[in-house]
């Protein structure tokens, strides 16, 4: 890995780990949606909440942390 692939490599890492962070102490995403019911003209205001957030938060994580390790072992075997 060149120098300049190791910085992004390091940049990359950072951002995904302040990204999964910021998700990790978000609160959960909720948004509303407008559904018909049927055979009638009526519809039904639900709120939903998307709660798939901290497995994801730590993926993103760890993926930092992987490119981090990535680009310090690269350096390394220069």
């Amino acid at each position: 890995m060149s120098s300049a692939e190791g910085v992004w490599a390091r940049i990359l890492g950072v951002l995904l780990i302040l990204l999964g962070l910021a998700l990790f102490a978000s609160e959960p995403i909720r948004y509303s949606t407008q559904e018909a019911i049927k055979n009638t003209p009526l519809t039904v205001k639900r709120e939903k909440t998307l709660v798939n957030q901290r497995p994801i938060a730590v993926l993103i994580v760890g993926a930092g942390v992987l490119a981090l390790w990535v680009a310090s072992r690269s350096k390394s075997q220069s």
